[in-house]
């Protein structure tokens, strides 16, 4: 178990099949269960996966192959791989502010502002033709 913060992306070397399983059965544990949105025996018939290896997932002990951890993502839907998108850097849409890349317009505006207020200054001081 780690002590970081789980929004935060982690190193390259930290990402490891332990902690894809471990974030993994955190989600699964939130989704499936007595009590939970899901049954294992109901997400087991619409996957074709078994309860015990569901249940396992959910445990954090063994961790799917890519053709089941998509079976899963196709039921249970995106929700199932927040954590695990959050160790490469990828929020969800809803905790984003601005996508991937986009410029942040309301920085932008206070350095220019903070710019021209140097430019204006540096002007004042200079008289005209006093090159």
């Amino acid at each position: 178990m780690t002590d970081r913060d789980p929004h935060l992306p982690l190193a390259v070397s930290a990402i490891t099949s332990a902690e894809v399983a471990r974030r993994l059965g955190i989600q699964l544990r939130k989704m499936v269960g007595p009590g939970r949105r899901w049954s294992y025996k109901g997400l087991a018939k619409l996957t074709g996966i078994d309860t015990r290896s569901l249940q396992a997932y959910a445990a954090g002990t063994a961790c799917p192959n890519l053709a089941k951890f998509k079976r899963l993502l196709a039921v249970l839907g995106p929700e199932l791989a927040r954590d695990v998108d959050r160790m490469y850097g990828w929020m969800p849409r809803e905790e984003i502010r601005l996508p991937p890349g986009a410029v942040d317009l309301e920085k932008l505006r206070g350095q220019l502002v903070g710019t021209l207020a140097v430019l204006d200054a540096m002007l004042a001081r200079t008289k005209p033709g006093g090159r």
